[in-house]
């Protein structure tokens, strides 16, 4: 394959998960073709901002909004802030010039589709988890092809022809990922087993809630790392005021260092997206999926519970009852035995996998559209 560089666009964000398999995606890219260019385009107020910003790649806010199945004066006021993101982001694309474009889902992605269809760039979908997104479903029109993690998802987007079924697209780090260097960098006990809990970026809240009745008998026979979320560990302090123990480490977010604390871990409870699921998957780790209710997470918990790639619990159930629920988990146990089940459904390869189906597209010629954005700028 030519060692050619490659301009790509990456639109998407709204939630770290799909955010991270972009990144990751771009450093395999990067690694292979190590003068590549990379624009990233998403929402102002995101968490995908942040992300992006700490690694080199330049990230743009651009307008969006949010079609709502439901009665809101939003709904006024959004159709003009996605015009003016189709139009903010026309405008890039002809600066920009990306030989393709990936998106991963969220409102931010829709009007950049468009306008890569009208200047005849491929757009690329990631769609990873089990129900296709309202953003996904909408693109696919004018989405050139689609990359999926499970194939009876793919199905559900007759309108591509091009379409392939990866396993997990994850960081490097999470394949170099170091148990010494979790121990040092959070205190933890070397030879204690520890428990992982992650709520993400919107699911902390509820999560922190509903396992707080937990934590003690949680302690019993493991170390703790709790990461509660950004902006939620003040209120969650005050709740835990009364709760202390050398081995519980609660802690807002992880900015360096994840793969390790995964790698680390020999549980982790966390939501069901599909950004962390896979990075557990890579790592083989035994997982307990709590996913937000009411969301597309309880398709993905559901689907990997009947393969016995992981334990399923409600936020309800762990609210309630969340002791007889663990005893009774802990009792059935066997240490690794779901987490080679999670590595089989979601296997390793996807992150090169995705990088060459991008390669290939960027070599094609699309009616030339290179000599039509040229055209249109002058």
């Amino acid at each position: 394959m030519s060692e050619k560089p490659v301009r790509v666009l990456f639109t998407g964000g709204g939630s770290g998960g799909p955010t991270l398999p972009l990144l990751a995606l771009a450093e395999e890219i990067g690694q292979q073709k190590p003068d590549s260019h990379f624009l990233f385009l998403g929402s102002k107020n995101g968490p995908e901002r942040k992300m992006v910003e700490q690694t080199e790649i330049p990230f743009v806010a651009i307008p969006s909004g949010k079609l709502r199945r439901y009665w809101s004066w939003h709904n006024f006021i959004d159709p003009l802030f996605i015009i003016g993101g189709g139009i903010m982001g026309l405008v890039l694309l002809l600066i920009f010039r990306p030989q393709v474009i990936v998106s991963a889902g969220s409102f931010v992605s829709v009007p950049i589709a468009y306008a890569a269809w009208i200047l005849r760039i491929p757009h690329v979908i990631l769609q990873m988890d089990v129900r296709p997104g309202l953003a996904n479903r909408l693109m696919a029109p004018v989405s050139k092809a689609l990359v999926a993690y499970f194939e009876q998802t793919a199905n559900q987007f007759p309108s591509i022809a091009l379409k392939q079924t990866i396993g997990p697209v994850v960081r490097q780090e999470i394949f170099s990922a170091n148990t010494k260097l979790a121990n040092e960098r959070f205190g933890l006990h070397p030879e204690l087993p520890l428990i992982l809990i992650t709520g993400g970026g919107q699911g902390a809240v509820g999560l922190n809630r509903a396992v707080l009745p937990l934590l003690k008998h949680l302690l019993n026979n493991f170390q703790v790392v709790h990461l509660t979320g950004s902006g939620s560990a003040k209120d969650f302090v005050q709740e835990t005021s009364a709760f202390s123990h050398p081995h519980y480490h609660p802690l807002e977010v992880v900015h360096e260092g994840m793969g390790d604390l995964l790698a680390k871990s020999e549980i982790v409870l966390t939501r069901a997206g599909l950004g962390i699921i896979g990075e557990l998957a890579v790592l083989q780790k035994d997982t307990v999926l709590i996913p937000l209710p009411g969301t597309h997470q309880e398709d993905n918990a559901l689907l990997i519970k009947e393969k016995d790639a992981a334990e399923y619990v409600s936020q309800q159930v762990l609210a309630s009852d969340g002791i007889n629920w663990w005893n009774n988990f802990l009792e059935k146990h066997v240490p690794g035995e779901m987490g080679k089940k999670l590595h089989k459904l979601l296997p390793d390869g996807g992150t090169k996998d995705f990088a060459k189906l991008v390669f290939e597209l960027s070599g094609k010629d699309w009616t030339c559209h290179s000599t039509f954005i040229a055209a249109i700028i002058q």
